[in-house]
Protein backbone atom coordinates (compact mmCIF):
# COMPACT_ATOMS: atom_id res chain seq x y z
CA UNK A 1 0.00 0.00 0.00
CA UNK A 2 3.26 2.14 0.86
CA UNK A 3 4.00 1.62 -2.68
CA UNK A 4 1.21 2.27 -4.27
CA UNK A 5 1.00 5.79 -2.89
CA UNK A 6 4.61 6.84 -3.61
CA UNK A 7 3.95 5.88 -7.00
CA UNK A 8 0.43 7.44 -7.34
CA UNK A 9 2.00 10.55 -6.46
CA UNK A 10 4.11 11.57 -9.51
CA UNK A 11 2.80 14.54 -11.08
CA UNK A 12 0.92 14.05 -14.22
CA UNK A 13 2.32 17.60 -15.73
CA UNK A 14 6.04 16.87 -14.27
CA UNK A 15 5.61 13.84 -16.94
CA UNK A 16 4.24 15.52 -19.74
CA UNK A 17 7.06 17.93 -19.85
CA UNK A 18 9.34 15.55 -19.74
CA UNK A 19 8.18 13.38 -22.34
CA UNK A 20 7.42 16.56 -24.43
CA UNK A 21 10.96 17.68 -24.04
CA UNK A 22 12.55 16.02 -27.19
CA UNK A 23 9.94 17.41 -29.28
CA UNK A 24 10.31 20.76 -28.28
CA UNK A 25 14.13 20.25 -28.88
CA UNK A 26 13.87 18.97 -32.63
CA UNK A 27 11.16 21.62 -33.29
CA UNK A 28 13.06 24.52 -32.17
CA UNK A 29 16.37 22.51 -33.96
CA UNK A 30 14.49 22.72 -37.50
CA UNK A 31 12.60 25.94 -36.96
CA UNK A 32 15.41 28.05 -38.50
CA UNK A 33 16.39 26.14 -41.40
CA UNK A 34 12.97 25.58 -41.96
CA UNK A 35 12.61 29.37 -42.33
CA UNK A 36 15.29 30.07 -44.43
CA UNK A 37 14.31 27.41 -47.62
CA UNK A 38 11.03 29.33 -46.96
CA UNK A 39 12.91 32.80 -47.74
CA UNK A 40 14.42 30.91 -50.85
CA UNK A 41 11.33 29.86 -52.14
CA UNK A 42 7.82 30.40 -51.28
CA UNK A 43 6.41 26.78 -52.89
CA UNK A 44 9.30 24.99 -51.16
CA UNK A 45 8.60 26.87 -47.58
CA UNK A 46 5.01 25.95 -47.50
CA UNK A 47 5.58 22.54 -48.00
CA UNK A 48 9.10 22.00 -45.52
CA UNK A 49 5.99 24.01 -43.24
CA UNK A 50 3.27 21.14 -43.99
CA UNK A 51 5.99 18.21 -43.35
CA UNK A 52 6.65 20.07 -40.10
CA UNK A 53 3.53 20.70 -38.44
CA UNK A 54 2.85 17.07 -39.70
CA UNK A 55 5.89 15.47 -37.92
CA UNK A 56 5.04 18.01 -34.61
CA UNK A 57 1.80 16.11 -34.72
CA UNK A 58 3.05 12.91 -35.00
CA UNK A 59 5.55 13.37 -32.21
CA UNK A 60 3.10 15.07 -29.69
CA UNK A 61 0.52 12.11 -31.15
CA UNK A 62 3.14 9.66 -30.08
CA UNK A 63 3.94 11.39 -26.91
CA UNK A 64 0.18 11.38 -25.60
CA UNK A 65 0.24 8.01 -26.58
CA UNK A 66 3.00 7.24 -24.59
CA UNK A 67 1.55 8.67 -21.85
CA UNK A 68 -1.98 7.39 -22.16
CA UNK A 69 -0.04 3.58 -21.96
CA UNK A 70 2.06 4.74 -19.20
CA UNK A 71 -1.31 5.90 -16.84
CA UNK A 72 -2.50 2.56 -18.34
CA UNK A 73 0.07 0.41 -17.33
CA UNK A 74 -0.07 2.45 -13.30
CA UNK A 75 -4.31 1.83 -13.73
CA UNK A 76 -3.35 -2.17 -14.49
CA UNK A 77 -0.69 -2.31 -11.26
CA UNK A 78 -2.73 -0.27 -9.11
CA UNK A 79 -6.16 -3.02 -10.11
CA UNK A 80 -3.64 -5.41 -9.18
CA UNK A 81 -2.52 -4.26 -6.27
CA UNK A 82 -5.95 -3.78 -5.11
CA UNK A 83 -7.05 -7.10 -5.61
CA UNK A 84 -4.20 -8.52 -4.04
CA UNK A 85 -4.95 -6.04 -0.97
CA UNK A 86 -8.63 -7.66 -1.19
CA UNK A 87 -7.62 -10.96 -1.61
CA UNK A 88 -5.14 -10.59 1.58
CA UNK A 89 -7.96 -8.80 3.42
CA UNK A 90 -10.32 -11.17 2.93
CA UNK A 91 -7.69 -13.65 4.07
CA UNK A 92 -6.94 -11.95 6.87
CA UNK A 93 -9.94 -10.53 8.41
CA UNK A 94 -12.87 -8.84 8.45
CA UNK A 95 -11.32 -5.46 10.56
CA UNK A 96 -9.24 -4.57 7.26
CA UNK A 97 -12.37 -3.92 5.24
CA UNK A 98 -12.60 -0.17 5.84
CA UNK A 99 -9.08 0.06 4.06
CA UNK A 100 -10.36 -1.89 1.57
CA UNK A 101 -12.69 0.24 0.97
CA UNK A 102 -10.50 3.11 1.67
CA UNK A 103 -8.31 1.56 -0.84
CA UNK A 104 -11.14 1.75 -3.67
CA UNK A 105 -12.40 5.04 -3.05
CA UNK A 106 -8.83 6.11 -3.46
CA UNK A 107 -8.46 4.31 -6.60
CA UNK A 108 -12.00 6.21 -7.87
CA UNK A 109 -10.28 9.42 -7.09
CA UNK A 110 -7.08 8.29 -8.85
CA UNK A 111 -8.98 7.33 -11.86
CA UNK A 112 -11.32 10.04 -11.82
CA UNK A 113 -8.12 12.37 -11.45
CA UNK A 114 -6.37 10.30 -14.63
CA UNK A 115 -9.50 11.25 -16.47
CA UNK A 116 -9.60 14.44 -15.70
CA UNK A 117 -5.80 14.90 -16.82
CA UNK A 118 -6.05 13.29 -19.96
CA UNK A 119 -9.06 15.15 -21.31
CA UNK A 120 -7.10 18.64 -21.81
CA UNK A 121 -4.19 16.23 -23.27
CA UNK A 122 -7.13 14.55 -25.33
CA UNK A 123 -8.38 17.92 -26.68
CA UNK A 124 -4.85 19.02 -27.33
CA UNK A 125 -4.40 15.98 -29.74
CA UNK A 126 -7.56 16.53 -31.03
CA UNK A 127 -6.77 20.51 -31.39
CA UNK A 128 -3.49 19.65 -32.97
CA UNK A 129 -4.77 17.48 -35.45
CA UNK A 130 -7.34 20.06 -37.20
CA UNK A 131 -4.42 22.66 -37.00
CA UNK A 132 -2.68 20.13 -38.68
CA UNK A 133 -5.26 19.34 -41.48
CA UNK A 134 -6.25 23.17 -41.69
CA UNK A 135 -2.45 24.23 -42.64
CA UNK A 136 -2.52 20.88 -45.41
CA UNK A 137 -5.59 22.10 -46.90
CA UNK A 138 -4.31 26.14 -46.68
CA UNK A 139 -0.74 24.84 -48.17
CA UNK A 140 -2.51 22.92 -50.97
CA UNK A 141 -4.65 25.88 -52.08
CA UNK A 142 -1.63 28.20 -52.09
CA UNK A 143 0.79 25.51 -54.29
CA UNK A 144 -2.18 25.12 -56.30
CA UNK A 145 -3.08 28.65 -56.69
CA UNK A 146 0.71 29.06 -57.42
CA UNK A 147 0.87 26.64 -59.85
CA UNK A 148 -1.72 28.03 -61.74
CA UNK A 149 -0.28 31.44 -61.77
CA UNK A 150 2.69 29.70 -63.01
CA UNK A 151 1.22 27.70 -66.06
CA UNK A 152 -1.35 31.37 -66.70
CA UNK A 153 2.54 32.93 -66.92
CA UNK A 154 3.88 30.55 -69.16
CA UNK A 155 0.94 30.18 -71.24
CA UNK A 156 1.20 33.81 -71.69
CA UNK A 157 4.91 34.00 -72.61
CA UNK A 158 4.32 31.56 -75.26
CA UNK A 159 2.02 34.03 -76.29
CA UNK A 160 4.20 36.49 -76.60
CA UNK A 161 6.71 34.90 -77.36
CA UNK A 162 4.67 34.23 -80.89
CA UNK A 163 3.58 37.39 -81.63
CA UNK A 164 7.05 38.68 -81.46
CA UNK A 165 8.41 36.07 -83.68
CA UNK A 166 4.62 36.67 -86.24
CA UNK A 167 6.26 40.58 -85.58
CA UNK A 168 9.92 39.74 -86.98
CA UNK A 169 8.66 37.98 -89.79
CA UNK A 170 6.18 40.25 -90.97
CA UNK A 171 9.09 42.92 -90.53
CA UNK A 172 10.99 40.79 -92.61
CA UNK A 173 8.76 40.37 -95.26
CA UNK A 174 7.87 44.02 -95.35
CA UNK A 175 11.95 44.42 -95.81
CA UNK A 176 12.31 42.16 -98.28
CA UNK A 177 9.11 43.75 -100.06
CA UNK A 178 10.09 47.26 -99.76
CA UNK A 179 14.09 45.99 -100.93
CA UNK A 180 12.71 44.49 -104.12
CA UNK A 181 10.40 47.71 -104.90
CA UNK A 182 13.61 50.05 -104.21
CA UNK A 183 16.07 47.48 -106.59
CA UNK A 184 12.86 48.07 -109.13
CA UNK A 185 13.01 52.02 -108.16
CA UNK A 186 16.83 52.07 -109.03
CA UNK A 187 16.29 50.50 -112.04
CA UNK A 188 13.89 52.31 -113.46
CA UNK A 189 15.47 55.19 -112.29
CA UNK A 190 18.97 54.39 -114.28
CA UNK A 191 16.74 53.39 -117.11
CA UNK A 192 15.02 56.63 -117.71
CA UNK A 193 17.94 59.14 -116.82
CA UNK A 194 19.73 56.49 -119.71
CA UNK A 195 16.40 56.95 -121.66
CA UNK A 196 17.27 61.00 -120.90
CA UNK A 197 20.73 61.00 -121.28
CA UNK A 198 20.25 59.58 -124.70
CA UNK A 199 17.68 61.60 -125.74
CA UNK A 200 19.83 64.91 -124.41
CA UNK A 201 22.82 63.71 -126.62
CA UNK A 202 20.71 63.44 -129.46
CA UNK A 203 19.07 66.72 -128.74
CA UNK A 204 22.40 68.18 -128.68
CA UNK A 205 23.85 66.26 -131.71
CA UNK A 206 20.93 67.84 -133.54
CA UNK A 207 21.42 71.42 -132.41
CA UNK A 208 25.10 71.28 -133.47
CA UNK A 209 24.11 70.02 -136.41
CA UNK A 210 21.33 72.39 -137.21
CA UNK A 211 23.80 75.46 -135.82
CA UNK A 212 26.67 73.97 -137.75
CA UNK A 213 24.49 73.89 -141.41
CA UNK A 214 22.83 77.60 -140.64
CA UNK A 215 26.33 79.03 -140.44
CA UNK A 216 27.97 77.17 -143.30
CA UNK A 217 31.16 76.58 -143.86
CA UNK A 218 32.31 79.18 -140.76
CA UNK A 219 30.30 76.52 -138.68
CA UNK A 220 32.02 73.38 -140.07
CA UNK A 221 35.30 74.90 -140.15
CA UNK A 222 34.72 75.58 -136.20
CA UNK A 223 33.36 72.05 -135.86
CA UNK A 224 36.48 70.62 -137.67
CA UNK A 225 39.14 72.38 -135.04
CA UNK A 226 37.50 70.42 -132.31
CA UNK A 227 38.59 66.84 -131.17
CA UNK A 228 35.77 64.64 -130.63
CA UNK A 229 36.88 61.55 -130.07
CA UNK A 230 37.33 60.25 -126.61
CA UNK A 231 39.73 61.02 -124.03
CA UNK A 232 42.05 57.58 -122.90
CA UNK A 233 42.24 57.77 -118.96
CA UNK A 234 44.25 54.96 -119.24
CA UNK A 235 45.81 53.60 -115.21
CA UNK A 236 49.27 52.85 -117.10
CA UNK A 237 49.96 55.89 -119.07
CA UNK A 238 53.53 54.90 -120.16
CA UNK A 239 54.07 52.21 -122.53
CA UNK A 240 56.89 51.65 -125.25
CA UNK A 241 58.55 54.76 -124.66
CA UNK A 242 55.41 56.69 -125.32
CA UNK A 243 53.54 58.77 -122.24
CA UNK A 244 49.97 59.63 -122.58
CA UNK A 245 49.32 62.80 -120.55
CA UNK A 246 45.73 63.39 -120.18
CA UNK A 247 43.48 66.75 -119.67
CA UNK A 248 43.71 65.92 -115.72
CA UNK A 249 47.40 67.87 -116.27
CA UNK A 250 49.31 70.67 -114.21
CA UNK A 251 51.84 73.23 -115.38
CA UNK A 252 55.04 73.88 -113.32
CA UNK A 253 56.95 75.94 -114.99
CA UNK A 254 59.31 79.36 -113.83
CA UNK A 255 60.23 80.31 -110.04
CA UNK A 256 58.55 78.17 -107.50
CA UNK A 257 57.15 80.89 -105.52
CA UNK A 258 54.93 82.42 -103.04
CA UNK A 259 51.06 81.07 -104.38
CA UNK A 260 52.30 78.13 -106.54
CA UNK A 261 51.80 75.30 -104.33
CA UNK A 262 48.20 76.83 -103.58
CA UNK A 263 47.82 76.44 -107.51
CA UNK A 264 49.57 72.65 -107.70
CA UNK A 265 47.59 71.06 -104.81
CA UNK A 266 44.66 72.60 -105.43
CA UNK A 267 44.46 70.73 -108.72
CA UNK A 268 45.92 68.01 -107.09
CA UNK A 269 42.90 67.90 -104.61
CA UNK A 270 40.65 68.69 -107.64
CA UNK A 271 41.51 65.38 -109.60
CA UNK A 272 41.06 63.09 -106.88
CA UNK A 273 37.94 64.81 -106.29
CA UNK A 274 37.03 63.99 -109.85
CA UNK A 275 38.43 60.40 -109.74
CA UNK A 276 40.83 58.80 -107.45
CA UNK A 277 42.09 56.03 -109.83
CA UNK A 278 43.06 57.76 -112.92
CA UNK A 279 47.17 59.48 -113.26
CA UNK A 280 47.72 63.19 -112.66
CA UNK A 281 50.54 64.59 -114.23
CA UNK A 282 52.58 68.01 -112.71
CA UNK A 283 54.84 69.03 -116.38
CA UNK A 284 58.03 70.59 -115.81
CA UNK A 285 59.21 72.33 -119.32
CA UNK A 286 61.34 74.64 -117.64
CA UNK A 287 62.06 75.53 -114.03
CA UNK A 288 64.99 76.58 -112.12
CA UNK A 289 63.75 75.95 -108.52
CA UNK A 290 62.14 77.78 -106.18
CA UNK A 291 61.08 77.97 -102.45
CA UNK A 292 62.25 75.19 -100.41
CA UNK A 293 58.68 75.72 -98.56
CA UNK A 294 56.39 75.72 -101.31
CA UNK A 295 58.07 72.75 -102.83
CA UNK A 296 57.56 70.52 -99.93
CA UNK A 297 53.57 71.19 -100.12
CA UNK A 298 53.77 69.97 -103.95
CA UNK A 299 55.95 66.92 -102.79
CA UNK A 300 53.55 66.02 -99.54
CA UNK A 301 50.42 66.74 -102.05
CA UNK A 302 52.43 64.30 -105.06
CA UNK A 303 53.31 61.58 -101.85
CA UNK A 304 49.67 61.60 -99.84
CA UNK A 305 47.14 61.48 -103.37
CA UNK A 306 45.76 58.75 -104.22
CA UNK A 307 45.77 58.98 -107.39
CA UNK A 308 48.69 58.40 -108.88
CA UNK A 309 50.88 61.29 -109.60
CA UNK A 310 53.48 61.58 -112.69
CA UNK A 311 56.25 64.11 -113.23
CA UNK A 312 57.05 65.04 -116.51
CA UNK A 313 60.63 66.95 -117.54
CA UNK A 314 60.55 67.84 -120.84
CA UNK A 315 63.47 70.36 -120.87
CA UNK A 316 64.98 71.48 -117.92
CA UNK A 317 64.39 71.14 -114.24
CA UNK A 318 66.48 72.67 -111.10
CA UNK A 319 66.98 72.49 -107.75
CA UNK A 320 63.51 72.25 -105.88
CA UNK A 321 61.99 71.79 -109.06
CA UNK A 322 64.71 68.82 -109.79
CA UNK A 323 63.77 67.70 -106.28
CA UNK A 324 60.27 67.34 -106.89
CA UNK A 325 60.73 64.92 -109.76
CA UNK A 326 63.42 63.32 -108.17
CA UNK A 327 61.36 62.43 -105.04
CA UNK A 328 57.97 61.63 -107.02
CA UNK A 329 56.92 57.87 -107.03
CA UNK A 330 56.68 57.96 -111.34
CA UNK A 331 59.09 60.84 -112.94
CA UNK A 332 59.54 60.53 -116.80
CA UNK A 333 62.14 62.96 -119.21
CA UNK A 334 62.75 63.76 -122.68
CA UNK A 335 66.80 62.11 -123.40
CA UNK A 336 67.58 65.90 -123.58
CA UNK A 337 66.17 67.07 -121.26
CA UNK A 338 68.49 68.98 -118.83
CA UNK A 339 67.92 67.49 -114.45
CA UNK A 340 70.51 69.47 -111.89
CA UNK A 341 70.88 69.21 -108.48
CA UNK A 342 73.47 71.02 -106.14
CA UNK A 343 73.64 72.94 -102.75
CA UNK A 344 71.38 75.64 -101.80
CA UNK A 345 72.85 78.88 -101.42
CA UNK A 346 71.83 82.18 -99.83
CA UNK A 347 72.67 85.92 -99.53
CA UNK A 348 72.11 85.95 -95.52
CA UNK A 349 72.19 89.71 -94.29
CA UNK A 350 72.00 90.77 -90.74
CA UNK A 351 74.08 90.26 -87.76
CA UNK A 352 76.35 87.35 -87.30
CA UNK A 353 73.80 85.78 -85.36
CA UNK A 354 70.86 86.13 -87.94
CA UNK A 355 73.26 84.38 -90.34
CA UNK A 356 73.80 82.03 -88.54
CA UNK A 357 70.51 80.93 -87.80
CA UNK A 358 69.82 81.60 -91.37
CA UNK A 359 72.47 79.24 -92.29
CA UNK A 360 71.22 76.64 -89.37
CA UNK A 361 67.86 76.23 -91.31
CA UNK A 362 69.35 76.02 -94.60
CA UNK A 363 71.11 73.12 -93.31
CA UNK A 364 68.01 71.22 -91.97
CA UNK A 365 65.96 72.48 -94.82
CA UNK A 366 69.15 70.27 -96.79
CA UNK A 367 68.70 67.23 -94.60
CA UNK A 368 65.12 67.12 -95.09
CA UNK A 369 65.18 67.75 -98.82
CA UNK A 370 68.76 66.11 -99.85
CA UNK A 371 68.88 63.17 -97.70
CA UNK A 372 66.03 61.60 -99.67
CA UNK A 373 67.24 61.80 -102.57
CA UNK A 374 70.88 60.20 -102.01
CA UNK A 375 69.57 57.67 -99.87
CA UNK A 376 67.57 56.62 -103.49
CA UNK A 377 71.14 57.47 -105.33
CA UNK A 378 72.65 54.58 -103.12
CA UNK A 379 74.73 56.97 -101.57
CA UNK A 380 75.10 59.09 -98.40
CA UNK A 381 74.72 62.59 -98.00
CA UNK A 382 77.98 63.80 -97.98
CA UNK A 383 78.98 61.80 -101.14
CA UNK A 384 75.99 63.04 -102.91
CA UNK A 385 77.90 66.61 -101.73
CA UNK A 386 80.84 65.13 -102.71
CA UNK A 387 80.02 64.03 -106.06
CA UNK A 388 78.39 67.75 -107.50
CA UNK A 389 81.68 69.06 -106.71
CA UNK A 390 83.31 66.32 -108.63
CA UNK A 391 80.93 67.09 -111.45
CA UNK A 392 81.57 70.91 -111.27
CA UNK A 393 83.35 73.34 -109.53
CA UNK A 394 80.37 75.38 -108.85
CA UNK A 395 78.67 72.56 -107.30
CA UNK A 396 76.04 72.52 -109.68
CA UNK A 397 75.89 69.07 -110.98
CA UNK A 398 73.62 68.74 -114.67
CA UNK A 399 72.81 65.69 -116.01
CA UNK A 400 71.20 64.91 -118.90
CA UNK A 401 68.24 62.82 -118.68
CA UNK A 402 69.45 59.61 -120.24
CA UNK A 403 72.49 59.59 -117.03
CA UNK A 404 69.88 61.01 -114.36
CA UNK A 405 68.09 57.82 -115.49
CA UNK A 406 70.98 55.75 -114.44
CA UNK A 407 71.34 57.82 -111.59
CA UNK A 408 68.04 57.42 -110.23
CA UNK A 409 67.11 61.14 -110.68
CA UNK A 410 64.42 60.27 -113.20
CA UNK A 411 62.66 56.79 -113.71
CA UNK A 412 61.83 56.62 -117.22
CA UNK A 413 63.01 58.18 -120.54
CA UNK A 414 60.50 58.99 -123.08
CA UNK A 415 60.89 59.34 -126.79
CA UNK A 416 57.14 60.54 -127.31
CA UNK A 417 54.60 62.48 -125.06
CA UNK A 418 51.46 62.58 -126.27
CA UNK A 419 48.90 65.62 -125.10
CA UNK A 420 45.95 64.51 -125.23
CA UNK A 421 44.27 67.15 -123.12
CA UNK A 422 44.48 69.39 -125.97
CA UNK A 423 40.98 69.13 -127.14
CA UNK A 424 40.63 72.81 -129.59
CA UNK A 425 42.74 73.55 -132.33
CA UNK A 426 45.25 76.40 -130.53
CA UNK A 427 44.88 79.67 -132.69
CA UNK A 428 46.59 81.82 -129.79
CA UNK A 429 50.11 83.45 -130.64
CA UNK A 430 54.00 82.57 -129.16
CA UNK A 431 53.91 84.14 -126.30
CA UNK A 432 56.96 86.03 -124.53
CA UNK A 433 58.10 83.59 -120.96
CA UNK A 434 56.42 85.55 -117.89
CA UNK A 435 59.55 86.37 -116.31
CA UNK A 436 60.25 89.11 -119.07
CA UNK A 437 56.69 91.05 -118.24
CA UNK A 438 58.29 91.16 -114.68
CA UNK A 439 62.18 92.01 -116.17
CA UNK A 440 64.16 95.19 -114.67
CA UNK A 441 67.57 96.66 -115.56
CA UNK A 442 69.83 97.54 -112.72
CA UNK A 443 72.50 100.44 -112.45
CA UNK A 444 74.94 98.53 -114.95
CA UNK A 445 72.10 97.71 -117.62
CA UNK A 446 72.09 94.05 -116.19
CA UNK A 447 68.28 92.35 -116.59
CA UNK A 448 67.49 90.72 -113.51
CA UNK A 449 63.70 89.63 -112.28
CA UNK A 450 62.34 90.67 -108.66
CA UNK A 451 61.40 87.10 -106.74
CA UNK A 452 58.76 87.64 -104.15
CA UNK A 453 59.90 87.90 -100.49
CA UNK A 454 60.10 84.63 -98.34
CA UNK A 455 57.94 83.79 -95.34
CA UNK A 456 60.32 83.15 -92.19
CA UNK A 457 62.34 79.74 -92.04
CA UNK A 458 62.00 79.71 -96.24
CA UNK A 459 65.22 79.35 -98.44
CA UNK A 460 65.43 79.60 -102.64
CA UNK A 461 66.53 76.26 -103.66
CA UNK A 462 67.44 77.72 -107.26
CA UNK A 463 69.88 77.81 -109.78
CA UNK A 464 71.14 81.54 -110.06
CA UNK A 465 74.46 81.30 -112.28
CA UNK A 466 74.18 85.13 -113.39
CA UNK A 467 72.05 86.50 -110.54
CA UNK A 468 69.14 86.45 -113.01
CA UNK A 469 67.07 86.25 -110.27
CA UNK A 470 66.83 88.52 -107.10
CA UNK A 471 65.07 89.14 -103.54
CA UNK A 472 64.45 92.52 -102.10
CA UNK A 473 67.24 93.40 -99.97
CA UNK A 474 69.64 91.05 -101.18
Amino acid sequence: MQRFNRHASIPLAFLSLVLAAPAWAQATATEKPAEKEKADDPDAGREKELKRLRLEADLRQQQLESQLADLKAQKARLDAELALANAKQTAASEPDKDKLEAMQRAAQLRDATLKSELAPLNAEHDRLKQTQSLAAAKLDAELSATKAEIDRLRVQQDLAEAQHKAKVAGLKREQESLSIENALAAEKRKAEQSRMADEQMRAEIEARTTAAMLQGQDGKDKWRDLVTSPIAYTDQPFKDGVLMVSDRKIALDGPIVSGTADYVCDRIDYFNNQDRTKPIFIVINNSPGGSVMQGYRILKAIETSDAPVHVVVKSFAASMAATIATLAPHSYAYPNAIILHHQMSSSASGNMTDIEQEVKTMQEWERRLAVPIANKMGITLDEFKARMYSAKKSGDWDEFADKAVQLKWIDHLVNEIREEGIRKKPTDKPMSPLWMLFMEHDDQGRPYVKLPPLEPYDAYFMVNPRGFYRVDGR
